[in-house]
């Protein structure tokens, strides 16, 4: 797990470490040691097959990032590579870095090459103070390395794509060579941003890191300087961490990248300054421990299916029974189907007959009538957390008299929206005036505006989930997209329920045992994180067969929940 800093933060803590800088450029030299390290690690690999040659281009902007380049560039001419700078910065360039780069070896070239004669591209384009996309031209030839299979090293981050959001530009229409004009597929649109198979960067991830997969593997350098007692970007970015009364935002990788850079270069013992990002380890112990019984360890109740959607109350009733050793409780129609399936589950048809619960889990597959907003209305009331999901959410959508119960709710409550329904959630407050930003765009902004609207924990789904609580985020890659199958969802939302009531359980027993320790309001959404790398981590073991990954479902999801928890538990910390 690593921390997550703005863009705002990166350049105080630069400004501060330029301050004692003994050489103008000394700071630049070395994260352009880093860049080479890694990008002789990708030219070890396997050579993609269209290129003939070793060569390396760089693409080189007017500022740091474009300096970045040309060092690293000079770096790797002195190890006997070819390498070529084709300058994109208007006229503009660090001009020590350039001297010194041809100094060694690299040459300029004035127009753009063919793709083919390159092995690697070094992206040094915008950094993290880049705004805009690529021109077309730009987005032509580097959609001829993409499409060619030609890897691109990006430093800092992908160029065109927003370092504080993660957002991208608007593709381009490109007209391909070899093709007939009039031909179908003469015209193609093509991504204005770079794709990137590996990003290197600084000190501490940047947000774009945590939520854009343009970054491709994100590999962290440390870098410092000799004066002010060796210096490190890293300390400084901490420091500032320490002293901003902002969110705390950090970001893990439940499934390690299949061929990882990281892994192939062993940079762990070769270059112990890269590092990549980490997974997120639980802090409960999964085992009962010898005084616990059925009920001891978190009672999670769910609400959920309807005579329609049964499926979505057994999906989410079979991963809470798989995600702890605890009891779960089923409170909806779908009892037959679900005791089926699940025959160790106590199910009544009301919340009246539900009996002890220490966390709820209200809406897959539940319904939109007038029976059901009573339902929620009456679970707000409650003092047990409660994770509201899929229906649940639309009825927070349509009722403002629900909304308002929940922003007055003292309990804790995690509302799980994928992109499309957090929008529509979020189109409800946006009439009433509030600004919240658009999934979409700025997905770490986004979900910390609704946390802090409706004073929750909002779980935004995705490839790369966020976790927004009032004083932290968490986002986590899941590694993979196995998980975009129907049902993951629901099998996600009784997954996190267990969760919420093995951690209220937890957590009400801490006073006999510390009696002045005083818990955070939101310490039982540190929980949520973890539930999320379980299911990711369990998704990926679903979709492995005798002969490689191969498409899941979400039953074989929720089986594979205690593997999955094995897998990231705390006790293999070490």
């Amino acid at each position: 797990m690593k921390s997550v800093f703005s863009v705002d933060q990166i350049r105080r803590a630069e400004n501060t470490l330029f301050e004692f800088q003994t050489d103008s450029d000394e700071l630049m030299i070395s994260a352009a040691s880093a860049v080479a390290d890694v990008a002789l690690a990708m030219l070890a690999g396997p050579a993609p097959s269209p290129s003939s040659e070793e060569s390396i281009l760089l693409l080189v902007g007017p500022g740091g990032n474009g300096g970045d380049a040309l060092y690293a560039g000079a770096f790797l001419a002195e190890e006997g590579h070819h390498v070529d700078a084709l300058l994109l910065g208007n006229g503009k360039v660090h001009q020590s870095a350039l001297s010194y780069f041809e100094s060694l070896g690299g040459r300029v070239i004035a127009d753009f090459p063919l793709h083919y004669m390159y092995r690697l591209v070094i992206d040094g384009l915008y950094g993290i103070g880049g705004r805009g996309g690529l021109s077309v031209e730009l987005a032509c030839l580097v959609e001829s390395f993409s499409s060619s299979g030609i890897p691109i090293l990006a430093i800092d981050v992908p160029s065109g794509v927003h370092a504080d959001t993660g957002e991208i530009p608007p593709g381009v229409m490109i007209t391909v060579d070899g093709f007939d004009q009039d031909a179908p597929m003469a015209r193609q649109k093509v991504p204005a941003h770079i794709n990137a198979e590996v990003t290197i960067t600084f000190g501490g991830l940047r947000r774009a890191h945590a939520v854009s997969p343009a970054c491709g593997e994100v590999l962290l350098a440390d870098i410092n300087i000799a004066g002010g007692g060796g210096k490190s970007l890293s300390a400084e970015l901490l420091h500032i961490q320490n002293i901003d009364e902002t969110p705390q935002i950090f970001a893990s990788a439940a499934w390690p990248k299949e061929q990882s850079l990281f892994e192939r270069a062993k940079f762990a013992e070769t270059a112990p300054h890269i590092q990549k990002i980490g997974q997120h380890f639980m802090i409960l112990n999964m085992e009962p421990s010898p005084d616990h019984d059925k009920y001891s360890g978190g009672i999670v109740g769910i609400v959920a299916g309807s005579d329609i959607y049964p499926g979505a109350a057994v999906l989410a009733v079979k991963a809470a029974v798989r995600a702890t050793s605890s009891m779960v409780r089923y409170v909806g129609p779908a009892v037959n189907f679900v005791l089926h399936a699940q025959p160790e589950v106590v199910a009544t048809q009301s919340l009246q007959d539900t009996g002890r619960v220490q966390a709820w889990v209200y809406g897959p597959g539940r319904g939109l009538a007038a029976e059901q907003q009573a339902e929620l209305a009456e679970l707000l009331n409650q003092p047990e957390p409660l994770l509201i999901d899929a229906d649940g959410l639309s009825l927070l959508e349509r009722s403002a008299e629900l909304r308002q119960a929940l922003k007055q709710r003292s309990a804790r409550t995690v509302l799980t929206p994928h992109k499309g329904e957090f929008e529509r959630v979020a189109d409800s407050l946006r009439i009433e005036g509030v600004e919240i930003p658009e999934a979409h765009k700025d997905p770490i902004g986004a979900a910390q505006a609704l946390s802090t609207e409706l004073d929750c924990c909002v779980l935004l789904k995705g490839r790369f989930t966020v976790v927004a609580a009032h004083d932290f985020v968490h986002v986590i890659n899941s590694g993979h997209s196995w998980l975009a199958t129907p049902g993951s969802g629901d099998v996600l939302a009784g997954l996190i329920g267990a969760h919420l009531a093995q951690s209220y359980a937890e957590l009400n027993r801490l006073p006999e045992f510390f009696p002045d320790l005083v818990l955070s309001d939101s310490a039982i959404y540190t929980q949520v994180a973890p539930a999320v790398t379980i299911h990711s981590v369990a998704a990926a073991l679903a979709a492995r067969t005798e002969f490689g990954a191969a498409p899941t479902s979400a039953g074989f999801i929720a089986d594979a929940i205690p593997a999955a928890t094995a897998k990231v538990d705390l006790k293999r910390i070490g």
